[in-house]
């Protein structure tokens, strides 16, 4: 490999820098840096890169330092981005000499005499998340944290309303040389393998594309809302599904998009114009009674009830790296109670022969599988409906559990976000 440029280690130590100090994620942290836009795509999607890969990996990077670790928040910044350079194969610069060799690194490593400790800190993970991750991954935990660790693929969303199908959008996108491809799953996702500066295109500017991972555009497939539908997005947070399933249903029906936090749904306004989405009632579900009144009334008549519900994150780490850091084992415990809560609500609501679509970007079964399971426990006029029977078998088996019922995906499997998604329904009688 290269050695990567000076000013892209600069910017990327930069940007450590800050994130570890703000406590904020690469992402937050780049767009707050006018340096960086006077940059090509290609720097900037190169220190994105690295920042991601060092907040990821913040904890192992901390350990083998060991008492070689800078003492100033910039030195020791750029100290941890060489080390993920180095961990990639890349050659480093002459100043970068004194970091510790792979064999000092093994050797620190090896001298963590707790074996679950040693595994927490080689994988940089919390220690109260690998008795959780090694119960759901028995056999190839290892294999989805180093997975988690690598850097997402750039993931776009035909918008049904501005283009008419993938394939134009891989054309209007070839004709201002952005190189991409399809996706394997999800029909409209399209792959960008290239560095273009995706916001700047034509194609961004006439709505034709939101970017989105592959796994939610799975999850807006999977809610198949009726043609004329009626939707309720319950916790929209910025809108990215409620778009999708806008262009899903050609802004036939309506979608009403609540959420708790009313910058998001300002954030969803601000979308709405640019997409050309007409079917979207967005709502600030404060705790005023007109509020919560609107949305019940809605709840009760409408044909699907997605529930994109709040959770650890862990199955999107590669896009959120700080987001391991961001929650503990009491967080996870309330984090559970609220989705229990959402789903008791959501229940209540649903009308005989309407769907519950619940979704996480956890890979933990106690946010997935086991609250579906205690949900059908406490609601037994509900009913499970496969994945296989909503999308087809040939789309879902790819993307499903081993009995067709949920979708489940993982990025050393499918390589999107790690995500869960279960479909239920009320029974008619």
């Amino acid at each position: 490999m290269h050695e990567v440029a000076a000013n892209t280690v600069m910017h990327a130590a930069q940007v450590v820098e800050r994130c570890l100090t703000e406590l904020r994620g690469p992402a937050h942290v780049m767009a707050s840096m006018p340096a960086l836009r006077s940059e090509s795509g290609a720097v900037r999607a190169q220190v994105a890169g690295v920042a991601i890969r060092v907040i990821a990996g913040r904890r192992r990077f901390r350990v083998v330092l060991g008492d070689d670790r800078p003492r100033h928040p910039i030195e020791r910044a750029r100290a941890y981005v060489l080390m993920s350079l180095a961990e990639a194969g890349h050659p480093l610069p002459r100043d970068a000499r004194d970091l510790p060799s792979a064999g000092v690194i093994e050797s620190r490593l090896h001298a963590i005499a707790d074996a679950d400790e040693r595994f927490a800190v080689t994988h940089s993970i919390p220690d109260w998340l690998v008795l959780p991750l090694r119960e759901a991954f028995p056999d190839d935990v290892d294999a989805v944290l180093r997975a988690l660790d690598q850097v997402a693929p750039r993931t776009l969303r035909a918008n049904a309303l501005r283009v008419g199908s993938r394939a134009q959008l891989l054309e209007r996108l070839a004709s201002e040389g952005v190189q991409a491809e399809p996706a394997r799953y999800a029909s409209t996702a399209v792959h960008v393998s290239d560095t273009s500066d995706l916001f700047q295109t034509a194609a961004f500017r006439d709505g034709c594309f939101e970017q989105q991972d592959e796994a939610s555009q799975l999850a807006i497939l999977a809610t198949a809302p009726p043609k004329g539908g009626k939707v309720l997005d319950l916790c929209c947070g910025s809108g990215g599904k409620t778009l999708g399933l806008a262009s899903l249903l050609g802004n036939r029906g309506v979608i009403l998009a609540s959420d708790v936090h009313e910058a998001r749904v300002r954030e969803l306004r601000q979308r709405l114009p640019r997409t050309g989405a007409h079917n979207v009632q967005p709502l600030h579900a404060d705790d005023s009674g007109p509020a919560q009144a609107s949305l019940e009334q809605f709840a009760r008549h409408a044909d699907r009830i997605l529930i994109d519900a709040p959770c650890s994150g862990t199955g999107s780490w590669r896009r959120r790296p700080e987001a391991r850091w961001n929650i503990d084992a009491a967080g996870l415990l309330a984090m559970q109670q609220t989705q229990q809560e959402l789903l008791l609500r959501a229940a209540e609501w649903l009308r005989p022969g309407a769907r519950l679509v619940y979704a996480t970007c956890s890979l933990l079964p106690s946010e997935n599988e086991r609250q579906v399971e205690w949900l059908c426990e406490q609601r037994p006029e509900l009913e499970q409906v496969r994945l296989v029977e909503v999308l087809g078998g040939d789309v879902a088996r790819p993307i499903c559990d081993a009995t067709g019922t949920w979708l489940s995906v993982r990025p050393d499997q499918q390589g999107c976000d790690g995500f869960f998604l279960a479909v239920l329904r009320r029974r008619r009688s």
